[in-house]
């Protein structure tokens, strides 16, 4: 997705990378970086359904269960994630790269 001859910034980042991450930045709400911050961290040594990460991201954060499903159906949405439906239940919830980007500079913002 991102060229290898892009200019790396002093953050570390790309300067395409970078302007990704701002873009996204200014579209995800609050919570929608924060389920996405605590699913990435909850993700990063197990697979869990979403039902399950839907669980551990609520009593992980301050976020309540039912606004985290529905923002991980959002994320599941903008294709930054996969897992099970009702058409896939089961499925393991899974960051796309772009996400796991995503993430990880969201958690050094804060």
């Amino acid at each position: 997705m991102f060229s290898s001859d892009c200019k790396v910034s002093e953050s570390g980042f790309c300067s395409l990378a970078a302007a990704f991450c701002t873009l996204a930045d200014a579209r995800l709400t609050d919570t929608q970086k924060q389920v996405l911050v605590v699913s990435y961290r909850l993700l990063e040594f197990r697979e869990l359904s979403m039902t399950a990460l839907a669980d551990l991201v609520s009593r992980n954060s301050s976020v309540p269960y039912s606004t985290v499903k529905w923002n991980l159906r959002s994320l599941r949405e903008m294709s930054l994630m996969s897992g099970g439906d009702l058409t896939s239940k089961g499925e393991p919830a899974k960051l796309t790269e772009e996400a796991r980007m995503l993430a990880a500079y969201f958690e050094k913002q804060v």
